[in-house]
Formats: C-alpha cells, structure tokens, sequence
C-alpha cells in the first residue's frame, strides 16, 4: 500500500511537457514546410526586407515544446539562415550585373552574419534568427551600398500608383531614410517622389496612347488624385492636354497604319 502511493506521488509530479514525444512528427512537419516556403522566397526578395520577413516568419513558427524541438528549431533556423544568405546575395548580383563585382569577387561573406549563433545557446531560436536577419541587412548593405536604392527602384516600380513617403520605403527595407535618399539620387539622378511622378506620367501616356479609357478613369488607374492632376501634369511636361496627346498619337498611328498598307 506505502509502495503503490510513492508510485501515485510520482506521477502526478512528471510534468505535461515530460509526457509528451521528445519530437512531434505534425511540429516538424509543419516547422519543415515554413523553411522551405521563407527559402523559396530568396530568390524574390531582396536582403534588405529580410528583418522584416524574419520576424513576421518567427512569430507563425509552432513552438517547440521539447528540448529536443528546440535543438531541431535551432538547427534548422541555422540552415536557412546559412542558405538564404547566400541565395539571396547571388541573386542580387545576378539581377544587377552592373553595380559592380560578381557575387564571388565583391568581397561580402554571406555566412558572417551566423557567427556566434552556434555557440549562443542562452538565446532561443527565434530570437536568434531574428539577431541574424538584422546582422546580415546591416552587413549587405554596407558591402552592397546601392542595394537599397534598388529595392526601393523595385518597389515603387510595383506601387507607384500608391501614395508613398521616403519613410515607409526605407521602414520596408530595414534602411536609414537618410541613406535611401542619398544612395536612390546617385543611383537614378531622380528624388524618391521625381521617380514616382516619372513612373505615373509613362503608365498614364501609355493609357492615353493604347486604351480609350476616360481621363478621370485614366488618372485614378496611375493614382492621380483627379483628372485635374493628369491634366497639370501632361502639360507641364508635355506643353499639351491629354485630349491633344492622345488626338495627336492616334492620328500618327493611323498615318503608320496607311503607309504600312500601302507598301
């Protein structure tokens, strides 16, 4: 009877954590698949949003709940650190050939920004990835100096029709608004809002020359405000109207069509 409550004492003191499998096959299953998918990403988006990313990645990951989880987590986070790194540098060089030397002569060392994780084990592993991702931004950038003048060409390439201030670009890409400035007007010779403003006038022309849309229709579609700002901007450019523009565009175009006929 002593004995068999010693054994009921026992029990009831092993924790719910102790109980369960030392590595869940659904957790590791589910912490596989969500490296992959940041992986796959490497090759899409540029270094300087990795912060960003990394923290939005971290926050989804399913907790380890075992020491052993954790020892996976951390070897696995360690991997795709190692591996983005240098994906994500190689494809930066590969899609700006001309800023300067090849990915393996520019001088930058993807795998500097790991140092030290190895051995930091009072740091979890989310933690950990999060310190790295900051790390490597900071390091990329100061050996790629034009990086984020890039991205940031990029992304208004993609948004150019949104409202957009210097600040929210450079929070994007983890870089100084001062620097993004800087580095952006020795890059395109243009202000971030110069660019923008160029970006708009081309996709509205090509509007006015390839589509009958309306011009109220035309401006919001490139984010003007109203047709009055296409109007203002067409002709402080162009010295016309965008009526004239596209009067005058499409009577070249018939013109073409004719000599075209009548070769």
């Amino acid at each position: 009877m002593q004995t068999e409550q010693i054994r009921n004492r026992r029990a009831t003191k092993t924790s719910p954590v102790a109980q369960r499998e030392d590595l869940r096959s659904q957790w590791l299953s589910e912490t596989v698949r969500a490296c992959q998918g940041l992986l796959s990403q490497s090759l899409h988006i540029g270094p300087n949003y990795l912060p960003g990313m990394a923290s939005t990645f971290v926050e989804a990951l399913a907790e380890p709940v075992t020491p052993v989880e954790r020892l996976v987590q951390r070897g696995l986070l360690l991997e795709v650190a190692v591996q983005f790194g240098h994906a994500a540098h190689t494809t930066f060089h590969r899609q700006h050939p001309d800023d300067q030397p090849d990915a393996e002569h520019c001088g930058f060392r993807p795998a500097i920004a790991v140092e030290g994780w190895p051995r930091d084990l009072a740091t979890s592993p989310a933690e950990a990835f999060r310190r790295w991702s900051k790390r490597y931004a900071e390091a990329f950038r100061e050996g790629h100096p034009f990086s984020c003048a890039r991205e940031a060409e990029e992304y208004l390439k993609q948004h150019f029709r949104l409202p957009i201030a210097a600040v929210n670009i450079a929070d994007q890409l983890a870089c100084p608004s001062a620097f993004l400035r800087r580095t952006f007007k020795q890059l395109t010779g243009k202000t971030l809002l110069e660019y923008q403003s160029e970006l708009r006038l081309r996709a509205a022309l090509r509007l006015l020359s390839e589509s009958d849309l309306k011009m109220e229709a035309i401006a919001l579609e490139v984010g003007y405000r109203s047709k009055k700002d296409l109007y203002r901007v067409v002709q402080a450019h162009l010295s016309c109207t965008p009526l004239e523009y596209r009067q005058a565009r499409h009577s070249r175009n018939g013109e073409s069509g004719r000599s075209r006929k009548v070769s």
